[in-house]
């Protein structure tokens, strides 16, 4: 079985691919909120997670061609890997697929990080840092099941800030007690030139969601809102639904995705959006931890997540993977091809999500498809409503559309 879905969609684009996600699913405990496909530790499993990782690597090498520009090491936890264990994985990349050559990101748990590690990940090549701080509240970050403190996360940005690597912190808000004001700005006080602002959902199967935690959707709004209004005072230019700036400090990689730039996924759960030769879009999402490791034998792990319960009994007799079933059912990873509307739908979903906007002649380019001629009843409305803007051949959320961008998105869809 192949472990990357890339490697069975047929003849890709020649054009090189500039971006990759590889995903390392391990973190020394799963969060409350978490959905991501993550596992604990277990032993052996990283040992076989990084063998069938080059294994992946190998395929994706041989079936599309590369010259990356940025990659993008998430989790999961990937400070949580050992520092032998790390340096592997980035000689790995280096071989397969080459490093890149504008921005390499890696994903920080406070509780995993030291100044003298931080220095070693920059050493290896990392010149983005991005520390999940999450709040700067002791009691906050109980309640979230986070493992660290606030104290332990200003080392570390500390430490971040002093290698010279453009620093970036995570805020996840609201939270019931949260004075979101107060962790706004110490996040300003830290002197990060990039602050991501995420939204607390509750999704289904997760212990919040058992517990029946609920967000509500005015209540998240209003924090999103409020922090961005502090970030914009402080000099962070908003640049999409969740990050803001200084000058200079934007993250390509993310510029990447939000412009549906072709990218790599490579791990388990990873997804990738790639052109094959035909002029099809395909976006992928590789088979989940427990049958992306399945050929190779059972595998019984701990695991958080959609699909949980598939993910840990994966490879001990749930079938064949080739034998053409349900992918999204079986583990076995999904593929979506689009075409015509399909595409301009998937565009206009990452685009609009960027406060620059999206331009309609490049979507109908890419995607044979003009919105302004499929969709136009339904631009006029929505920029009648106040949602959307439309300047020429830029379509750009307004303020108040980015608050219900999931509504607007399904509008052109």
């Amino acid at each position: 079985m192949k472990r990357s879905l890339l490697a069975s969609l047929g003849p890709l684009d020649p054009t090189p691919i500039r971006h990759a996600y590889v995903h390392v699913p391990f973190c020394a405990s799963i969060c409350p909120f978490c959905s991501f496909h993550v596992a604990v530790r277990e032993r052996g499993a990283v040992e076989r997670f990084l063998v069938d990782l080059d294994a992946e690597l190998a395929e994706v090498a041989e079936h599309c061609e590369v010259e990356l520009d940025t990659l993008y090491l998430g989790g999961g936890t990937p400070t949580f890997l050992r520092s032998d264990e790390l340096e592997r994985l980035t000689a790995m990349v280096t071989a397969r697929l080459g490093w890149p050559k504008l921005e390499a990101t890696i994903e920080i748990h406070p509780s995993t990080a030291t100044a003298e590690r931080v220095r070693r990940w920059v050493e290896l090549g990392f010149n983005r840092l991005s520390v999940g701080a999450q709040s700067f509240d002791d009691g906050i970050l109980e309640a979230l099941g986070r493992t660290h403190s606030a104290a332990d996360t200003l080392d570390i940005i500390d430490a971040c800030l002093a290698t010279g690597a453009v620093t970036s912190l995570d805020l996840m808000m609201p939270s019931p007690g949260q004075d979101v004001a107060a962790d706004v700005a110490r996040a300003i006080a830290t002197g990060v030139p990039h602050v991501s602002v995420y939204a607390l959902t509750i999704e289904p199967g997760t212990p919040f969601a058992i517990a029946g935690r609920v967000v509500a959707d005015g209540d998240a709004a209003e924090a999103i809102e409020g922090a961005a209004g502090l970030l914009a005072a402080a000099g962070y230019e908003r640049y999409e639904v969740s990050n803001y700036a200084r000058p200079g400090a934007r993250c390509l990689h993310d510029q990447a995705y939000w412009n549906a730039r072709p990218c790599l996924g490579v791990g388990p759960s990873a997804s990738g959006l790639v052109r094959l030769g035909d002029g099809t879009h395909a976006r992928y999402s590789n088979p989940r931890l427990g049958e992306w490791m399945a050929p190779r034998g059972p595998l019984s792990i701990a695991v958080a997540g959609p699909g949980a319960d598939a993910v840990a009994g994966a490879g001990a007799g749930g079938g064949d993977p080739d034998d053409g079933g349900d992918a999204s059912e079986a583990g076995g990873g999904e593929v979506d091809l689009m075409t015509g509307e399909a595409l301009m739908g998937d565009l206009l979903l990452c685009g609009l999500r960027l406060v620059e906007g999206v331009d309609l002649e490049t979507v109908a380019e890419r995607g044979g498809v003009d919105p302004r001629l499929v969709r136009g009843g339904e631009l006029k409305r929505l920029e009648s409503d106040g949602l959307v803007e439309v300047r020429g051949s830029l379509l750009r959320a307004t303020d108040h559309g980015r608050m219900l961008l999931d509504g607007v998105a399904s509008a052109l869809m």
